[in-house]
């Protein structure tokens, strides 16, 4: 989706680079509308673009503001352009201390953006992004921590598309920011060094420069500060601390319920996730299979760790299967070492395990992949784990009082992960055959197969051996839970919720809405297929159509605060804000007796002010459904099955408004298109509490990321 771009300008100097150099201040009022590029204040700036609608206004000390509609692909930057004669090193750090007020709508990226040339390459700092998070599956590398946050790297290859030399075909580099944030500080020289470190040279500075990028999207973006510094010491590498397990003791797991979990097709083989199972297929050489980037930061040579993943295949009459470990060795030279191998019949789950497989010393690029020994059989894995060294992944469980396998679901005679995977997709409704093994699939001998079978099943299976299994019950503990300042208070209920699935907060804009079915076809068609939303209500609205809003609270639908009369609340006063936001929630307290709402701003327009005046966390979006601007039933369901399909939707709070007859029709198809896919609807509140994160007072919310 990403293309490169033709940058002309000004050069700077080496002779200016001898020390780290702040931009000194002049007044500037230079508006743009098309491609265009100069020198002012100190800072190269540049607005590109192919098609559409574009404005770029310098502010002075590299400040500008842009907006963007009906492009193609559009940049807006402003920096520094170097003369080619010196790699990042020679030049020392450079360092943007930016803040910007970031309103995507769709794709775009805010970032540190350049060239270099021996090699060409055309790199990204992303720091944060619109509707899709670039540069997706593609060429990923492990991950990086540099200025205290966790960043992705990537490495893609474009061929034959524009650059600084003309058409030719170059690489990009990409470190990708696992949390977005709009202000801070970006050290390029410390992404330089671990692309370095991924094996991605570093070639000759041509440009470094803060960067609005939108692709065929709308939106706006004001950089309210772009302090860039060039030269003085490159910070120091962070030091590499191994990677905490999470709850269930695990450094990784691939499950793929939510999609391919970063694993990415070797070769020629493309690899697609459905029903919790990964299938690799197009395989023309053994050889071709799945792979997964390992980072060193996480994996480190000379450590040992235990390896396990499931396989199958149902082509031949049997199979063998290869778990490899590929990297650069402290010799330069790439190796491939055997982690284990198993051979596995038609239609038979094999796991390929090594309890104790130690990464080597010096070794770099580390590529986690599954292989046949000598065949292009297509195959599927599951449950693929890296855990403490000598964590022993069961393959056998327990057997019950009456000398059945409690636990062997498929009746094979054992018990294994490819039980997990029948149950799972028993409950999903996709088999049937575990009414006629009843007793071994009921784990907790309740007298009902449901989820807290399934998890019973996985602690037996996928806990260290050494660990006893926790008891589930049907009975939830209850909890009281304790407020911390400065955090929401979520007491959302998700005991309904299955968090092995996939889930998304639609959430509704607008209403009450007087003399119009949509807000109850709406809300049936949620409630019919067993889905929760958040519902931001209008104030002003409010009198005379409280039942609309009572029935959302009894359908088990969040009832939320989109002020009194929906202003743009940056125009207020903090007192004005205050004013807003306390009236709304007093005519939603009356109808519901909550006492605290999540607030939807209008427009989505925030300031600071707003942010400490607010008291509770601010929901914008991820997802626009554009709604309001014309979008058709079809316009509004593409958008969210793309979403869907492309792995984007997991996770996000997506914007429409029930006053439309189009997004009525939408959400009447989607409600149980979704569920049919394995996916959950649910409120905001749910989906962070589900996902174990913290929503904090004052803090914008586009998704769980």
């Amino acid at each position: 989706m990403i293309t490169a771009h033709k940058i002309a300008g000004g050069i700077l100097s080496a002779a200016m680079l001898t020390a780290a150099m702040p931009i000194s201040y002049v007044s500037a009022a230079t508006v743009l509308y098309d491609c265009d590029t100069g020198i002012e204040d100190g800072y190269n700036y540049e607005l590109w673009k192919d098609t559409g609608n574009t404005k770029m206004e310098l502010t002075g000390n590299g400040t500008f503001s842009c907006e963007w509609s009906n492009i193609n692909n559009c940049l807006f930057r402003t920096g520094k352009k170097f003369d080619c004669t010196q790699t990042y090193k020679e030049i020392g750090n450079i360092a943007f201390d930016y803040n910007v007020d970031y309103h995507p709508d769709g794709n775009s990226y805010m970032c540190v953006y350049g060239w270099t040339k021996e090699p060409l390459v055309e790199y990204y700092i992303v720091d944060s992004w619109g509707s899709w998070r670039p540069p997706g599956d593609e060429g990923y590398l492990g991950e990086a921590t540099i200025d205290g946050a966790v960043y992705d790297i990537y490495k893609t290859v474009r061929v034959d598309q524009p650059s600084i030399v003309g058409n030719t075909t170059f690489d990009q580099y990409w470190s990708v920011r696992k949390d977005k944030r709009t202000e801070g500080v970006i050290n390029v020289a410390s992404h330089f060094a671990a692309w370095e470190e991924k094996g991605l040279p570093a070639g000759k500075l041509y440009e470094a420069a803060l960067n609005i990028e939108g692709y065929q999207s709308a939106g706006s973006a004001t950089v309210l500060k772009n302090e860039m510094t060039v030269g003085g010491d490159i910070p120091e590498t962070q030091p590499v601390t191994e990677k905490e397990p999470d709850a269930d003791g695990y450094y990784l797991h691939s499950d793929f319920e939510s999609g391919k979990n970063g694993w990415s097709g070797r070769g020629d083989a493309s690899v697609s996730a459905s029903d919790g199972i990964l299938s690799v297929t197009g395989r023309t050489d053994s050889w071709n299979g799945t792979s997964y980037s390992l980072s060193t930061s996480d994996f480190i040579p000379g450590n040992s760790y235990s390896f396990s993943v499931m396989a199958m295949q149902n082509q031949t009459a049997s199979e063998d299967f290869k778990l490899t470990l590929q990297y650069k060795g402290s010799d330069g030279e790439e190796h491939y070492d055997n982690i284990a191998s198993a051979t596995g019949k038609s239609g038979e789950w094999v796991q390929l395990a090594n309890t104790g497989f130690e990464i080597p010393a010096g070794a770099s690029n580390l590529l986690l992949y599954v292989e046949t020994a000598d065949s292009t059989t297509d195959f599927y894995i599951d449950e693929a784990v890296i855990a403490p060294d000598g964590t022993k992944i069961s393959a056998s469980g327990n057997t019950s009082s009456s000398g059945s396998k409690k636990g062997d679901v498929n009746s094979d005679g054992s018990v294994n992960v490819a039980d997990l995977i029948a149950m799972h997709k028993y409950l999903l409704g996709r088999l049937s055959f575990l009414q006629e093994n009843f007793i071994n699939s009921d784990m907790n001998d309740d007298g009902n197969v449901n989820i807290y079978d399934l998890v019973l099943l996985k602690q037996q299976l996928l806990k260290p051996v050494s660990e006893p299994v926790t008891p589930v019950t049907t009975d939830p503990v209850e909890t009281k839970e304790e407020r911390v300042e400065g955090q929401w208070y979520n007491q959302a209920d998700i005991s309904w919720i299955d968090k092995s699935k996939p889930m998304v907060a639609i959430a509704f804009d607008d209403g009450p809405i007087a003399g119009s079915d949509c807000p109850t076809r709406i809300q049936n068609a949620l409630a019919e297929n067993g889905f929760h939303a958040t519902f931001f209500y209008w104030g002003e609205r409010i009198a005379g159509n409280e039942a609309e809003i009572k029935r959302a609270q009894e359908l088990g639908f969040e009832i939320a605060n989109h002020t009194w009369s929906h202003p743009d609340m940056t125009k207020l006063s903090a007192d004005q804000m205050k004013e807003e936001i306390n009236k709304c929630a007093s005519a939603l307290t009356a109808i519901t007796g909550q006492e605290e709402f999540l607030i939807r701003p209008p427009f989505l327009s925030v300031n600071d002010t707003f942010k400490q005046v607010a008291g509770v966390p601010l929901i914008n979006c991820g997802v626009y459904s554009m709604d309001w601007e014309g979008a058709s039933k079809d316009d509004i369901i593409n958008t969210i099955v793309t979403a869907m399909n492309n792995g984007t939707l997991n996770g996000q709070v997506v914007l429409v408004h029930e006053n439309y007859e189009t997004t009525a029709q939408a959400m009447e198809y989607l409600a149980p298109y979704m569920k049919s896919q394995g996916w959950q609807i649910v409120t905001v509140s749910e989906m962070f509490k589900a996902n174990d994160k913290v929503m904090y007072n004052g803090t914008v919310y586009n998704n769980i990321w």
